[in-house]
């Protein structure tokens, strides 16, 4: 072969590699991603809808040639599931965690945190407060980044209020609900008045959410059980108070007989802004539980807002990433768009009415006074963002949730007359000790 065919031949292939390299690439000149698998984790279809809904649509570019590997395991084995698949090495891109779990999955070392994925502080600062706490382990270091914000507050019956307590607005009643002294008195009041026909809750376990977060982070120093005496004597006075004045009924949450509570008996519920969701139906379902055909009732279009006598989360959902994802770049431009971007994040309030994790998109939507039927047509949102602007919380521990349902079982027999004072709060001790001993000593009877 000659020198100038030597030469043309070189210059083909030089030309076909430029040409490869040309197709390989976007309309952009960027280089196209490889095949690859996102690993997605969650007990539900709900993030999936956002996903496919939302996201997608709008990071074509970046979902290019990314197959999406859906992981749905049930709610109640969920979390020992995750775990045990992280501690095994698998490697899950993007997975869900709800409050409950925040604790638990902070102080996994197998759960990324976000600054490894290049997520800054700077970019989380327009969360609410408490969800980058129950995001962040006890060092501090924020793991989970939470889409949503649910922060507790009550919803009353406006035509009771007006009947039993002559209250006709909705900021004299909030000043009745928002205290645990107003709160107890309003207890009182509206036993007496409507002479036992109207309870104040429709259970002692909705009110124990307001323990279970007042508590949170408080029951241990150090490691050790260190709540005091005073402290448990305080709850226990608290519900018992609320117990003699016949305030609560026996309506289990969410069950039949407690939608029928409420239309009919109950004065207040505990609810967050996934219960109260409503929306024009071009725009999105209504999704308010009270708004089914086979709920609605006597009571819809009468509740009012209030914040409650001490501030809780009641539901909520963080994304997290694992430490050996092969795809971190991905995951941190989801939770990025999911959790810290505002017009995306905007974009979701509108269309299904959520309660998103973004201060300032959340006062941008209070300001518009949307109506929601299940008020009235009063607005909420300005509610929803003073109860989570002004919730403070302390990290919670792995223990919380377990050493708070042990007191609560104490408190009912308690209220009932069953045991002293001094005898719940041993046994409460004592039954610590005998889950936990790690985390205590056993106590000793004074009497």
């Amino acid at each position: 072969m000659s020198r100038k065919m030597i030469l043309r031949v070189v210059s083909l292939l030089a030309a076909a590699v430029v040409l490869a390299q040309f197709c390989a690439c976007g309309e952009d000149g960027r280089e196209k991603r490889e095949a690859t698998t996102l690993r997605i984790m969650s007990w539900n279809e709900d993030f999936r809808e956002l996903m496919e809904r939302f996201f997608i649509p709008r990071h074509s570019k970046l979902m290019e040639n990314v197959e999406i590997e859906w992981i749905t395991t049930e709610i109640n084995s969920y979390r020992s599931d995750l775990q045990n698949r992280l501690a095994g090495g698998e490697s899950i891109d993007l997975f869900l965690g709800s409050c409950e779990m925040a604790p638990f999955l902070a102080a996994d070392p197998n759960v990324a945190p976000l600054a490894d994925l290049g997520i800054t502080a700077e970019e989380l600062s327009c969360q609410y407060r408490f969800t980058r706490v129950l995001g962040s382990d006890t060092d501090g270091v924020q793991k989970g980044s939470a889409y949503d914000a649910e922060p507790g507050i009550l919803l009353y019956r406006a035509d009771y209020a007006e009947k039993y307590l002559g209250v006709t607005h909705q900021e004299e009643m909030q000043e009745k609900l928002s205290s645990w002294d107003s709160f107890l008195a309003t207890a009182r009041t509206l036993n007496e008045k409507s002479n036992g026909k109207i309870r104040m809750l429709p259970n002692s376990a909705e009110l124990w959410k307001s323990v279970d977060w007042a508590m949170s982070g408080l029951w241990l120093t150090d490691g050790k059980l260190s709540v005091s005496d005073e402290s448990i004597a305080h709850w226990l006075n608290t519900f018992k108070d609320i117990y003699s004045s016949k305030g609560f009924a026996s309506a289990k949450t969410l069950d039949d007989d407690w939608y029928g509570a409420l239309d009919s008996g109950v004065f207040c519920f505990y609810a967050a802004p996934w219960l109260c969701r409503s929306g024009r139906r071009e725009v999105a379902d209504i999704t308010t539980i009270f708004s089914y055909e086979k709920r609605s009732g006597v009571s819809f279009g009468k509740f009012r807002t209030s914040p409650a006598p001490e501030g809780f989360v009641y539901g909520g959902n963080w994304l997290y990433s694992a430490k050996n994802s092969v795809n971190k770049d991905i995951a941190a431009a989801i939770i990025r768009a999911f959790t810290c971007d505002a017009a995306f994040m905007k974009l979701i309030a509108l269309a299904g009415m959520k309660y998103v994790n973004h201060s300032g998109v959340c006062r941008e939507l209070a300001a518009l006074q949307m109506p929601n039927p299940l008020f009235e047509g009063l607005d909420a949102f300005s509610v929803y963002d003073a109860a989570a602007s002004g919730l403070e919380l302390s990290v919670p521990t792995i223990y919380d949730r377990s050493l708070s349902g042990l007191l609560y079982d104490q408190t009912k027999a308690y209220c009932k007359g069953e045991i002293r004072q001094r005898e719940a709060i041993y046994n409460f001790r004592l039954n610590v000790w005998k889950r936990h001993e790690e985390i205590a000593e056993e106590p000793r009877k004074t009497w």
